[in-house]
């Protein structure tokens, strides 16, 4: 089982938004992100998708993108992007879903996962205080944002944890208490990998901080996903490794529609 990433899928099947603005690099976007994610994305592999999945305006104009993704195979973890003003709170949008039997799809926001031994977590993001377009408005988004992203982070942690007594537990179970601890170490590792995804850029120039590098340092993360940018923004994204954390842009077609997988 592994786990992949693709941000940005914009899709727009129900309704009219090409993405051809941004070049001909978006031609037949849709049927290349099927081909390759079919080719290599197995049912039970995990897909983070980091925002910005459907131009729908509400649950019924985005249903036919959501019933896209869901046809695809994997289980998938979507969290929120700019675009997607169809997403209303958890609740609603998880019901819709379960209305409609849709079961791959789960939600991040103000929550974390621990999967295949990694820990998951993200939050939308925001633009930076330095971006000289940010007002004070935007101040105030992004220190929700980053508070989101700690408490996600704190939540892949809880989830972690759990899992280690359910493994501690199984192994008492089997008579196998003695070694119980060691058992979960060996399956999980020591140190589990820790991985978040945003949509929003959390850095352009490695030479400064902010909240969200900030509390990635903090709770160790190893890999920090994320999209936003299109066409010409390529060139502004920042990949590398700053102080422990790597950092790679997912958007769809900086991948050339192809999910990575970590």
């Amino acid at each position: 089982m592994s786990i992949f990433a693709i941000a940005d899928l914009h899709l727009s099947l129900s309704v009219d938004k090409p993405m051809d603005v941004f070049g001909p690099g978006w031609q037949n976007y849709v049927e290349r992100i099927e081909k390759h994610w079919r080719e290599k994305i197995r049912p039970e592999d995990t897909v983070l998708i980091p925002g910005d999945i459907s131009w729908g305006l509400s649950m019924d104009e985005a249903l036919a993108d959501l019933q896209f993704v869901e046809a695809l195979p994997g289980q998938k973890i979507l969290s929120k992007g700019n675009h997607d003003l169809w997403w209303g709170t958890n609740k609603k949008v998880e019901d819709f879903l379960a209305s409609h039997g849709m079961t791959s799809m789960r939600l991040l926001k103000n929550n974390g996962f621990f999967i295949e031994g990694t820990l998951i977590a993200g939050s939308r993001g925001w633009l930076l205080p330095e971006n000289p377009e940010s007002k004070e408005a935007d101040e105030k988004i992004y220190l929700r944002e980053v508070g989101r992203l700690e408490r996600s982070l704190a939540d892949s942690i809880k989830a972690y944890e759990k899992a280690q007594a359910a493994g501690a537990a199984a192994a008492a179970s089997t008579g196998a208490a003695e070694g119980a601890e060691v058992g979960v170490e060996s399956a999980f590792g020591a140190s589990p990998r820790k991985v978040v995804m945003l949509h929003y850029p959390p850095i352009y120039d490695p030479e400064r901080s902010n909240g969200f590098t900030e509390t990635l340092e903090k709770y160790g993360v190893d890999l920090c996903l994320y999209g936003h940018l299109h066409g010409r923004g390529h060139l502004k994204a920042f990949e590398g490794v700053k102080n422990g954390v790597e950092y790679r842009l997912i958007a769809a077609d900086y991948l050339q529609f192809d999910p990575m997988q970590l």
